[in-house]
């Protein structure tokens, strides 16, 4: 065993980034524009992850591409190492070269994390922000640019080599350096993990091929990286794509790279570039033309008779629910199916006399339980293409059964109305050439924290969020103070409304109406919003309070505020009564931060965020707070935002130990979720059915969500 050496590194050895990324809008007029954020990194919480920087490769563009590039990418290791980062050697499917080196072996006995993400050993085709975007090319021919002929040749010289034309690559690529004494080799998810969590890694820099595939898709790669919640980036001149011109959108191959690059930016996470390290220019591919400033995307488009496949959503029904029959269609998607689905009673059911099934190929036959998927057609833990022929005017949603789950593939699939499910077919497994839209997974399991929006999207002053009926996130503060803003379930957001001047929000409450009151801490003022006009007005105001803080809205429609003097370590509660009249209704408490009122309506709970205290109090038919008792006092950290699940469970944010706690009234602790982040801030439920918990974290200024057992209360409550 090798024992690890780290060079000295200065106390101001740093990284100074600019990281870019995109709008995520689908709600206002500027949904492409572009951000731009200075960051400065320390070098030892740095990683760089070299992606599958191979040796060969089976089109010999795309060597030509990577070899260009080598000489870039190589000094950026060195640099980046000589500053004290980690450097990650991840060229897939070739650690037996180097299972007897130090750095493959530096990398195995690191120890296990505490905290593996879901599915980190996994390929990820799919985050959940990719589901409402148009993924900007075609890939599902493998991308492979070259001429037929040269493609022969090179094939040829690679069976000359005794290398199988199709998987030629047997380690990573000599040009790049592997310093044993300090490098890591690793291809697999949960060890490149286990190394980021053991070297207290905050930040990732990702580089290598292919963009489109290997470096977002890998279980090191991009999306399970962001998923997961890690400051990740792209340097953005260090990568290639397989993109092949003769496809949809029939641009050059390196404007199909810059319009990949462009749905990372804006779905994924931010991108560098290399001179941002190393100084210099930017690389740029030979050929290639300047960078635009900002990269459309591009609507359906016909070059000699081609036409991008469209787009079905199933259920799929005709015009005013009448048969109007527009012949057959062909569609297809791309699913996971986990290993403990592969048993003998896999089936997929779609009550459609005519319809028919393909799985990776292999046709489906009808049984009485529906098209049988034998375990053979089945790649187990891995995404499959699933294809269907069906008449056009009405489609149900198909579901595929297993013994223990079911999944619905209701959303997008992708229709060719040729009539030949061949089209559809793809000459490479699914998990490479499947666009992230048409791709369905099974839920994230319960408890299980994501991020919603990218990091910094809010200010540190991240606070306050409702859900409407749509399933939006109301949030304070998205992009500048006092400011309320709204994002969409896939995390798509917007500045909704700008609060009056000198106002700056806190909690926030739906009645169920549709209006909601915002606690205005600023200018000791209650404020109410109708979101259809965006019209605001002062509901009540009081200069004896010390903000408001945050607000519960009771069943009877009454409002409790929490209000604390944080200079004095101190506090009190108000009531704002229907007519806006505030009254005082407790006082002498300590920090009152989260307060919320029981499903019954008939106690009010607040929590002490210094004192760390949670009370309790009855709520008498005066809608007077009497008979305080204490439910459970913690011995560490803060508390902040409190909500009730409708079985009267409290939800309550532990600011600075990043976590939710799930607490019974009596003070039982029944779950504790990590949410990413030291500095959870305020929480809420939503989602369609209430069980989307989404949480202000303020440690990187982003919501974040998981699921849950139960809806929440007030979600339940301002249903239609």
């Amino acid at each position: 065993m090798s024992v690890l050496t780290l060079r000295p590194t200065a106390a101001n050895d740093t990284f100074s980034v600019e990281l870019r990324s995109r709008s995520r809008s689908q709600l206002d007029n500027d949904a492409s524009s572009v951000s731009l954020e200075r960051e400065t990194w320390n070098a030892r919480e740095t990683a760089v992850i070299v992606c599958d920087v191979w040796d060969a490769h089976h089109s010999p563009n795309a060597v030509q591409r990577m070899e260009q590039f080598l000489p870039r990418l190589s000094a950026l290791l060195s640099e980046a190492r000589q500053r004290g980062a980690i450097i990650i050697h991840s060229p897939s499917d070739c650690m037996d070269a180097y299972q007897d080196t130090a750095a493959r072996q530096r990398a195995i006995r690191t120890p296990a994390a505490s905290n593996p993400p879901h599915l980190v050993q996994s390929w990820c085709s799919m985050i959940p922000a990719e589901q409402q975007a148009v993924y900007p090319i075609d890939q599902s021919d493998g991308g492979a640019d070259d001429r037929p002929e040269d493609a022969e040749k090179w094939a040829a010289h690679l069976s000359s080599l005794g290398r199988n034309p199709q998987l030629p690559w047997r380690r990573q690529h000599p040009r790049i350096e592997i310093d044993q004494e300090n490098d890591y080799i690793s291809d697999e998810g949960d060890v490149v993990w286990n190394i980021l969590q053991a070297r207290g890694i905050r930040n990732v820099i990702m580089t290598g091929v292919h963009t489109n595939m290997c470096v977002l898709g890998r279980p090191f790669g991009l999306r399970q990286l962001a998923h997961a919640g890690m400051n990740v980036v792209l340097v953005r001149d260090l990568t290639d794509t397989m993109y092949n011109p003769k496809r949809w959108p029939y641009v050059s191959h390196f404007e199909g790279t810059r319009r990949v690059i462009a749905h990372i930016e804006r779905y994924v996470c931010p991108t560098i570039r290399s001179d941002q390290i190393l100084g210099g220019e930017p690389f740029r591919f030979q050929g290639d033309v300047p960078e635009t400033a900002t990269i459309e995307q591009t609507s359906i488009s016909t070059v000699d008779g081609q036409q991008r496949l469209s787009f079905v959503q199933l259920p799929h029904a005709s015009a005013k629910g009448k048969a109007e029959s527009k012949g057959t269609l062909c569609l297809r998607c791309v699913v996971r199916i986990p290993s403990d689905w592969t048993s003998d009673d896999l089936f997929v059911r779609c009550d459609l006399p005519d319809a028919r099934f393909w799985c990776n190929s292999v046709a489906l036959s009808r049984s009485s339980n529906g098209f049988k998927i034998p375990a053979k057609a089945v790649v187990a833990d891995d995404f499959n293409l699933f294809v269907m022929k069906a008449s056009a005017d009405a489609i149900p949603a198909p579901v595929i059964v297993s013994r223990k789950e079911t999944l619905e593939l209701a959303g997008r699939w992708q229709a060719s109305s040729d009539g030949d499910p061949e089209t559809l077919q793809m000459p490479l497994p699914a998990k490479f050439g499947g666009s992230p839209e048409i791709v369905f997974v099974a839920a994230d399991p319960l408890w299980t924290a994501r991020p919603l929006t990218f990091r910094n999207v809010f200010t540190g002053g991240i606070e306050g969020p409702a859900c409407d009926h749509k399933g939006n996130v109301f949030a304070v503060n998205y992009k500048r103070q006092g400011t309320i803003g709204r994002v969409t379930p896939q995390g798509q957001g917007e500045v909704f409304l700008k609060l009056p001047e000198g106002s700056i929000g806190n909690g926030i409450r739906f009645d169920r109406d549709g209006r909601f009151f915002v606690a205005d801490y600023a200018r000791h003022n209650i404020l109410r919003v109708d979101p259809k006009s965006k019209a605001i007005d002062v509901f009540a105001h009081n200069e004896t309070m010390n903000q408001p803080n945050d607000i519960a809205l009771a069943p009877d429609g009454t409002l409790y505020a929490s209000d604390p003097n944080w200079s004095q370590g101190t506090g009190q509660i108000w009531r704002i009564d229907r007519d806006g009249t505030s009254t005082r209704v407790a006082e002498k408490m300590g920090t009152t931060n989260g307060i919320e009122v029981s499903p019954d309506g008939k106690r009010l709970y607040v929590n002490e965020s210094q004192q760390r205290n949670v009370w309790s109090f009855e709520i008498t038919q005066q809608r007077t707070l009497v008979n305080k008792q204490l439910i459970r006092q913690f011995e560490d950290h803060g508390f902040d935002g409190m909500r009730c699940d409708v079985d009267g469970n409290l939800y309550i944010t532990r600011y600075g130990k990043g976590t939710v706690v799930k607490m019974t009234p009596a003070g039982e602790i029944l779950q504790e979720i990590s949410v990413l982040g030291a500095r959870p801030s305020n929480l809420c439920f939503g989602g369609p059915d209430g069980r989307t918990v989404y949480v202000t974290e303020v440690e990187h200024r982003r919501l974040v969500t998981f699921r849950v057992d139960r809806p929440g209360r007030s979600w339940s409550e301002q249903q239609p």
